[in-house]
C-alpha cells in the first residue's frame, strides 16, 4: 500500500500515520469535494480547494430565492455556466461536471442540515442524487463547518533522526570550510578587510 511504498523511501512512520489520519484524506477521497490547483501542469498537489458553493447562494438569495432549498440550488448551479467554466479552469483542467458535482454535494449538505437543525426528516433522495447518503453529509458537515483544530489538522513532529543524506557526507569542518578552519573562520579584523597578517591596517597618514 502507499504507506509500504513511503516507509521503504524513509518517510518516518509518524509521518505516514499523520497522512493517513489527515482529514484532507476525506475531503479528496471520501467526498470528493476538495479538488488540487491546475491539475494540467501534472505537478503533485500540495494544497486542495474546495470551490465556494457561497457564490451561488448570494446571487440565489439576491433573486428573493431559498438559498437552501435543493431544488432551487441545483438550477442555479447548473444555469450559472461562466462561474462553473471559470472554477472547472482552476480545479479540473477546464472539465465542469467535476465542479458542478462538488457544488451539487454541497447544496445537498447545506439543504440536509438546515432539515436536521428543524428537526424534520431529511429526504434521503436528495443524498443519493449526489452518491452520498444522509450520514456522510452529516460527517462532511462537520469537518467543514464544526470540526475542532484537533480535527482538522494532523501534524506530525519533527524528525528527530538526522536528515537522509547527512550522515554520508563524511567530511570534517576543515575539509568543507578551507585549510585553517574553524580557527580560520575566526573573523579579525585583518580578515574582514581582505589584508594579511602582515599587511597592517593603513589608517592613512
Amino acid at each position: 500500500g502507499g504507506g509500504a511504498g513511503a516507509r521503504a523511501e524513509g518517510v518516518p512512520d509518524n509521518w505516514i500515520e499523520a497522512a493517513q489520519a489527515s482529514p484532507i484524506w476525506d475531503l479528496i477521497d471520501t467526498y470528493e469535494v476538495a479538488l488540487p490547483l491546475h491539475p494540467e501542469y501534472r505537478t503533485m498537489p500540495m494544497v486542495w480547494y474546495i470551490p465556494p458553493l457561497s457564490p451561488v447562494v448570494d446571487e440565489v438569495a439576491a433573486a428573493g430565492l431559498d438559498g437552501e432549498n435543493y431544488k432551487v440550488l441545483l438550477t442555479a448551479v447548473s444555469d450559472m455556466r461562466i462561474p462553473l467554466e471559470y472554477l472547472a479552469g482552476l480545479f479540473t483542467a477546464g472539465e465542469t461536471n467535476t465542479v458542478e458535482l462538488v457544488l451539487r454535494r454541497l447544496a445537498a449538505m447545506r439543504s440536509h442540515m438546515r432539515d436536521v437543525r428543524l428537526g424534520r426528516e431529511p429526504d434521503p433522495a436528495i443524498a443519493a442524487s449526489v452518491g452520498l447518503d444522509g450520514k456522510k453529509l452529516e460527517a462532511m458537515y462537520r469537518l467543514l463547518a464544526i470540526a475542532k483544530y484537533d480535527d482538522r489538522y494532523v501534524i506530525p513532529t519533527a524528525k528527530p533522526e538526522v536528515p537522509r543524506g547527512m550522515e554520508s557526507m563524511g567530511n570534517d569542518v576543515k575539509t568543507l570550510l578551507g585549510e585553517g578552519a574553524p580557527a580560520g573562520c575566526h573573523p579579525d579584523v585583518a580578515s574582514f578587510h581582505g589584508q594579511g597578517a602582515a599587511g597592517g591596517v593603513n589608517n592613512g597618514p
